[in-house]
């Protein structure tokens, strides 16, 4: 018998979706461990691999040694391994990918970083006269401790000040957050409600919860007291936001209750950061992160809580292999690690409020904001009446008038829009052909600040004609309004209104939201005009008026989650307004104002929607009355693709006669970057005699050229 593992190679591809058996040499024998990140022999070369099982067995010949250990200790703890083999068969994805989703980069590729110096803490007392040194110097010992990105949103000119700061030894340089600092702001007195929903998720076994609360009713409250349970425990919490640009008030929020040793994970950090977090998890020196959907793939040892606030956002879903929603890894890693899991929304998704219904998860609400604050109120503007009536603007008088009303009051505006840019689309009024991109089957936005047409799929710029291509006509003209056209128009009605706009084309990092959601906060800008990043979970006090510009702008895309999306869309702008003492008003725009979505957005009632929708779903058989599957063929060879197609769904409808097949079909989107796309969905229902549809699914993936298949998918464009 000799000493083997079976190591999973670090390379994605059909072949070596599997493990490969090594020797143990001697010297190794007492080293190895399954979750190990190992360095093996594999085709001519050195490769990384992880230790997927170490046992003994009998000698095979030729079998090669394991060459040597890239890190002690093991990369992957003994549940994330279940877990990527749980995702392999759930998503239908590699094993190398699973892995490669829990390990950074830095660590995979064994870049042994240096830890940068990025947190400061006072060490002494500074007495001097008013100045930037003197400020930086009370700021950070106010913080207790501050990472170097906080403190430059803060001060964005203190490298030299910082510099004499720490050569005067008044401040502390540190690797890592310190673990010593005390909570610098004591729990607020929970409302009954919310005292309610921390008992239930103590006292009671359930080890899921859907907390369902409106709009400023104090999830956040909750979670902090549920966390701050947790670590008088010795456990450790993990936070997840639906965007990075949630993550600095959230951050603050938990620092100012936990002390420095919260940290964040999300994209913008660079390697060395993610690298330092994650060993920090791993060691368990950190013991709260608050971070992106990746974080869900931390190393923690001593898990306790998981919490995915806003827990309906799509952008929880991953759109690329390993295609998993965060929401179910969640649910499958507080299971097996015993954590406790808690949803937050005001507006839950459908399957969790289903599942919570029927019973699978805990369901707490809370159906009113603190401090007997009230709900904003809120009027909805039919735009076909106010053409009718020759207004022809963008904004209705309503929300022309309101605005002019909470500038009177020195109340600050936010502005709604879900689309970028200054037109949507620009037209030729001769022939009535609209500008498309070449090579994908969208229109072109037009952005007026770079004079150029953009478009937002495969990001290709393009100067603006004088004459259509088509016809060579000169009457161009540009239809629909972006974010940056209403920038544009409420300068017109304001000039003396400070103005911030808030979409992907401006804030293109982290410390890009971090630095507006300062500004706004503190009260550096009066309007706020944003896309769907700017319509949840922020918290503004001084915001009395939120307008949301055009509410349709998703109702009628091809998909079946459309209504639900835009009912999310606008209580969540909505409830951005009147979260202090003053009072929110919220009025919304739409051409489609009798659509059960938008009229019940008006009176916050989610549970009516619910019924409303639900009836819907079960009608059509969409999840979660089945599990969806979209089979989505892609290629340079427009019939090609269109025959993989029909072979796909031929396969389906003759394998799953039981099942609903539709298509195959163009995709909504039937050209990306010079690309044709087909889809297939497949509606499975699946019960408990049924057969598995995935062994299928895996051999159509495998023979179908230009094949990818995402369970459950929120991106159906």
């Amino acid at each position: 018998m000799e000493p083997l593992a079976d190591v999973i190679i670090d390379r994605v591809a059909e072949a070596l979706d599997r493990a490969f058996t090594y020797r143990i040499p001697d010297v190794l024998q007492n080293s190895i461990a399954i979750g190990q990140l190992v360095s093996v022999p594999f085709r001519g070369t050195v490769v990384a691999g992880v230790v997927r099982r170490v046992y003994s067995g009998l000698a095979i010949s030729g079998l090669k040694d394991i060459v040597g250990i890239r890190d002690a200790e093991p990369v992957v703890t003994p549940p994330l391994l279940e877990l990527a083999e749980w995702m392999c068969e759930r998503y239908l994805c590699y094993l190398p990918q699973a892995l490669r989703a829990m390990i950074p980069a830095s660590v995979r590729k064994s870049k042994r970083t240096r830890p940068s110096q990025t947190w400061y803490r006072v060490q002494g007392t500074r007495q001097g006269r008013p100045s930037r040194k003197q400020s930086l110097f009370e700021y950070i010992a106010r913080c207790g401790a501050v990472d170097r990105r906080t403190l430059l949103d803060a001060f964005p000119q203190a490298g030299p000040a910082l510099h004499a700061l720490i050569q005067e030894n008044v401040v502390e340089v540190m690797p890592l957050p310190p673990q010593d600092i005390a909570a610098l702001t004591t729990p607020h007195p929970l409302t009954p409600e919310q005292d309610r929903a921390l008992r239930s998720f103590l006292q009671e076994p359930a080890t899921s919860w859907l907390l369902e609360g409106v709009t400023g009713s104090g999830k956040t409250e909750v979670y902090l007291a549920l966390i701050a349970d947790a670590l008088e425990r010795g456990k450790q919490a993990l936070v997840l936001l639906p965007e990075i640009a949630l993550t600095p008030q959230t951050v603050t929020r938990f620092r100012g209750r936990f002390g420095s040793g919260v940290a964040v994970w999300h994209s913008g950090l660079s390697q060395d950061e993610r690298r330092q977090t994650w060993e920090a998890v791993r060691q368990g020196r950190l013991k709260v992160v608050v971070g992106a959907r990746s974080a869900i793939f931390l190393p923690f040892t001593a898990l306790a809580v998981i919490v995915i606030d806003e827990e309906h956002e799509p952008s929880y879903k991953q759109e690329e292999h390993p295609r998993y929603h965060t929401r179910e890894v969640a649910l499958w890693r507080g299971k097996r690690e015993g954590a406790l899991v808690v949803l937050g929304s005001a507006t839950p998704s459908l399957e969790s409020r289903y599942k919570a219904q029927s019973g699978e998860m805990g369901h707490v609400q809370i159906p009113r904001r603190v401090l007997g604050r009230t709900m904003p109120t809120v009027e909805i503007v039919d735009m076909r009446d106010e053409l009718k009536e020759g207004n022809r603007h963008i904004f209705s008088r309503l929300l022309q008038d309101e605005m002019s009303r909470a500038r009177a009051r020195d109340e600050q505006i936010i502005l709604f829009l879900n689309r970028r840019g200054y037109s949507t689309f620009v037209l030729c009024r001769s022939c009535g052909q609209a500008l498309e991109c070449p090579d994908c089957a969208v229109s072109l936005t037009y952005h007026q600040q770079e004079e150029r047409l953009a478009c937002h799929y495969c990001l290709r710029q393009f100067p603006l004609p004088k004459r259509c291509p088509e016809c060579g006509s000169e009457k161009i003209r540009y239809f629909g309004a972006g974010t940056e056209r209403v920038v544009e128009e409420v300068r017109a009605l304001f000039p003396q209104a400070r103005l911030l706009r808030a979409d992907r084309d401006v804030l293109k990092d982290p410390q890009d939201y971090a630095t507006l959601y300062h500004q706004f906060y503190r009260g550096e800008a009066d309007v706020l005009v944003g896309t769907q990043m700017i319509a949840k979970g922020m918290d503004f006090p001084r915001v009395g008026l939120v307008g949301v510009v055009a509410a349709d702008t998703a109702l009628h895309l091809p998909d079946f989650r459309s209504a639900e999306r835009t009912f999310q869309l606008l209580v969540q702008a909505g409830g951005r307004s009147g979260r202090a003492d003053i009072p929110g008003r919220v009025v919304i725009q739409s051409y489609n104002p009798d659509h059960y979505a938008i009229k019940l957005a008006k009176t916050h009632d989610y549970s009516a929607f619910y019924e409303e929708e639900i009836a819907f779903r079960s009608a059509t058989r969409y999840p979660p009355f089945s599990q969806l599957w979209l089979l989505a063929f892609e290629g340079e060879d427009r019939a090609a693709v269109a025959e993989s197609a029909r072979q796909g769904a031929e396969a389906l409808r003759a394998g799953w006669p039981g099942d609903e097949v539709l298509g195959p079909a163009p995709a909504p989107l039937s050209r990306v970057r010079g690309r044709y796309r087909y889809h297939v969905l497949l509606k499975h229902f699946a019960d408990p005699g049924k057969q598995s549809v995935v062994p299928h699914l895996k051999e159509l993936q495998n023979r179908l050229a230009g094949l990818r298949i995402t369970r459950d998918p929120y991106l159906l464009m």
